[in-house]
């Protein structure tokens, strides 16, 4: 993609946060900050289980009967979603539905999970004004501290869309200030997360490294690749680069935060809870679009697949529908499939955990959630993780090309080895070899597939997936 192309999509672009930060404005109770500290119950110890962190974005417009259904004990944090700050005077504004932001201080606090106010600033040119101005910067700065400790909370998450090159060393400045504010806070260290672009190559603005440093965390924006003025529909959270869709895309996104020096325990892998209705020229994929899309959560999309037919795109490996009305109309999203394969990369990639846009949008369904606690939950139900053949270095790659190569330890007399497909099918049954290397995949399509290793006394299984 040539550079003017780029300069042209985020000249475009509105992130989900933004803009269902304006859809919901109207509808919303708005509340002055509170002048005096809230007697809110001790923060419990957090809850043993999860090996990595996971951060949920709560939108102030979800509604608190749905609290109810958030898994606490599968959460390290909630940041609410959110503060804005003026920037011309660093200034904060009202709260949004501040009795929902209180219900969930007492619900998360009560359950040992962190809990952070989101403060924005949306638009490229608000952001500089804001960051150009010491005084603003200063006065947001001493607002937010006063902030967490009026409301007893544990953190902040910045969110500012979008930081643009010239003002680079004043974001530096800014976060620097920040954390270190907030890590002497006189309440104790309280915790600064940072919300991120997806595509870092193209925002020369953001310090990725100095970031890392001055931060507890970066959330990657691991979604919007096709956001909703995307001239073509397709995947909002690829998870692989592909010939079809090209090379950028969840893992590519990793791999880009790494190879710019971010250490992945800074790293949190913000992935979607939604996707995006866009009307289509066709029913084809990669069909060009002839309108804005709609956001759709993850509840509504999971039922509108089961009524118009669920479709699997093997280049993004995520799921999709379509269907016709007066024309055609596509809906890409995420599911517990796709978002499977993208926590093995959270695993893989050795990432201080993964996070959604946003708590809510799954409302009565566990789906997502017996993903998140297959996956980062450490129990013995977890076979991956509680294994002696772990310990004993079994070794398989979770992506692969053209052939998988599965090194046995020495520890048993024999193993079997079983292929599956991602419906359950048995593809393959083998033996182990004496050399203890076994070599498999070559005439595999583009796929997810489960291996199961099996010796005298133990079984291990371990999810791949091909690409082309």
């Amino acid at each position: 993609m040539n550079f003017f192309a780029i300069v042209t999509i985020i000249a475009q672009f509105t992130s989900i946060h933004e803009i269902e930060y304006n859809q919901y404005v109207n509808e919303a109770h708005w509340t002055p900050i509170l002048t005096t500290p809230i007697q809110s119950s001790q923060t419990n110890p957090y809850a043993e289980g999860m090996f990595k962190n996971y951060y949920g974005y709560l939108p102030y417009w979800i509604d608190t009967i749905y609290y109810q259904y958030f898994q606490m004990d599968l959460l390290s944090h909630i940041s609410y979603f959110s503060v804005e700050i003026d920037p011309l005077t660093g200034s904060l504004g009202l709260i949004p539905n501040q009795d929902r932001f209180l219900k969930v201080i007492s619900d998360a606090h009560a359950a040992g999970v962190t809990v952070h106010m989101t403060f924005i600033i949306f638009g490229s040119s608000h952001v500089s004004n804001f960051l150009n101005n010491s005084a603003a910067r200063d006065s947001a700065i001493h607002a937010m501290s006063n902030f967490i400790n009026t409301y007893e909370i544990d953190g902040a998450n910045i969110d500012f869309e979008f930081v643009t090159g010239s003002v680079r060393d004043s974001f530096n400045l800014f976060v620097d200030e920040l954390c270190t504010t907030l890590w002497s806070h006189p309440d104790g260290r309280k915790e600064l997360y940072l919300a991120m672009i997806a595509v870092p190559e193209w925002y020369p603005g953001y310090d990725l490294v100095y970031l890392s440093n001055h931060s507890d965390g970066l959330f990657i924006m691991g979604y919007d690749f096709h956001w909703s003025g995307s001239p073509t529909a397709g995947p909002v959270s690829p998870c692989i680069p592909s010939v079809f869709w090209g090379e950028y895309c969840v893992a590519k996104s990793i791999g880009s935060y790494k190879a710019l020096g971010v250490d992945g325990s800074k790293i949190i892998l913000g992935l979607p809870y939604y996707g995006y209705d866009w009307p289509t020229v066709s029913g084809d994929s990669g069909s060009a679009t002839t309108g804005t899309g709609t956001g759709v959560i993850y509840y509504y999309a999971f039922q509108n697949a089961n009524i118009h037919g669920l479709l699997w795109d093997e280049y993004s490996l995520t799921p999709w529908y379509k269907y016709f009305t007066t024309e055609w109309h596509q809906c890409w999203f995420d599911d517990s499939v796709s978002l499977d394969i993208k926590f093995g990369m959270v695993n893989d990639s050795l990432l201080q955990g993964a996070g959604c846009w946003a708590l809510g949008y799954d409302r009565t369904y566990d789906h997502l959630w017996n993903t998140i606690r297959r996956n980062f939950w450490d129990s013995t139900s977890v076979i991956e993780y509680n294994n002696n053949f772990v310990t004993n270095s079994i070794l398989l790659p979770t992506i692969f090309t053209k052939e998988c190569v599965l090194s046995l330890p020495s520890t048993a007399a024999s193993y079997e080895i079983s292929l599956y497909d991602i419906t359950g099918r048995k593809l393959t049954h083998l033996q182990s070899p004496a050399d203890r290397t076994v070599k498999f995949g070559n005439h595999l399509p583009t796929g997810i597939y489960y291996v199961a290793v099996k010796s005298e006394r133990e079984l291990f299984w371990h999810k791949i997936i091909k690409i082309q």
